[in-house]
């Protein structure tokens, strides 16, 4: 497991971050069970093997220009990042063993079953990233950000995602004089996430390769659909958050509206047709609530602090499209 990063600072404001991870995982595996008893002595012994091999990386580069001049401070992020994983699996085993103490597969007779595989996954986006606070009163933020995924097809691989929010700190404005608040903050924000949690290459037919008659043949197995696309997630949020009385009372009082759009669902078809079903984008999903949460300190003296929390959440659920 390894990761590096370099930082490059020029023209006083601007900042350029390189930051790479990189994972390399292997397993080698032996089983063996015995010939004499339990539910495999009927094999007379058997040894199995497996060996896989993980290799991810990602790749991240950031551009960041920031700027504060008087009460205005402004900060701009450009962004890139790839991410790649490939996934490599071999499996073997034979039975009727030589030896109870066979943990090779030269050790046996029968051969049993051998495969192998490889599944490789990607994503690659493309983000920016604007930020605003005036006075450490008002605050404000832009973002966008275009991403791809393998497990869509070429023609529908890419989404584009939002989000905006502000923020104003109520007791910092100089005609704010309420006894007691120390500080009240007014939030809100919108935002929108992708979700791309299919499993691989479902925008694909499958076929299984089987033996007929002593030569090869394909088998159809699974219907692609190669329209299917990102799922999004489009999150509303407004709220105030608190501090009152010397700071004794803490907490936070917000809303929420959660729109799920284009829901990745398995799609069921009759099995006439010659496959159970696929993947589509085929719903819609609306959560709303409320949240509320308290932090006291009951008791705060130089021997003793004894503080409480509460929190509370009202949410309702609805399917309105499927």
């Amino acid at each position: 497991n390894g990761a590096g990063n370099a930082e490059i600072r020029f023209l006083k404001d601007f900042r350029l971050s390189l930051n790479n991870t990189v994972f390399w995982g292997d397993y080698r595996g032996t089983t063996t069970y015995n010939p004499w008893y339990g539910q495999n002595a009927s094999q007379k012994g058997h040894v199995y093997k497996k060996h896989d091999r993980t290799l991810t990386y990602t790749l991240q580069q950031l551009l960041n220009w920031h700027r504060v001049f008087g009460k205005h401070d402004v900060e701009v992020m450009l962004g890139h990042e790839y991410f790649r994983y490939r996934y490599y699996n071999l499996n073997g085993d034979k039975l009727k063993t030589f030896s109870y103490q066979t943990t090779e597969l030269n050790g046996a007779i029968q051969v049993g079953n051998a495969y192998s595989y490889m599944n490789e996954y990607n994503t690659e986006g493309y983000f920016g990233r604007a930020q605003y606070n005036y006075d450490n009163r008002y605050f404000g933020s832009l973002s966008f950000r275009r991403d791809a995924s393998s497990r869509f097809d070429p023609a529908h691989r890419w989404g584009n995602f939002w989000s905006f929010g502000g923020a104003w700190i109520v007791t910092k404005e100089p005609w704010f004089k309420v006894k007691g608040i120390d500080m009240l903050k007014l939030k809100a924000s919108f935002g929108q996430q992708g979700n791309d949690a299919i499993g691989d290459f479902y925008y694909s037919d499958f076929y299984n390769l089987t033996a007929v008659n002593g030569e090869a043949s394909l088998a159809f197995s699974n219907k692609g659909k190669r329209d299917i696309t990102w799922e999004t997630n489009t999150n509303i949020n407004t709220g105030v958050e608190f501090e009152l009385f010397n700071r004794r009372l803490t907490g936070s009082i917000e809303y929420y509206q959660r729109k799920t759009t284009d829901m990745l669902l398995w799609f069921t078809v009759p099995p006439s047709l010659g496959y159970g079903g696929y993947y589509d984008n085929v719903g819609d999903m609306m959560n709303r609530g409320i949240e509320v949460n308290l932090d006291a300190e009951l008791i705060r003296t130089k021997a003793l602090t004894w503080a409480m929390n509460f929190n509370i959440t009202h949410n309702s659920n609805k399917v309105s499209y499927l």
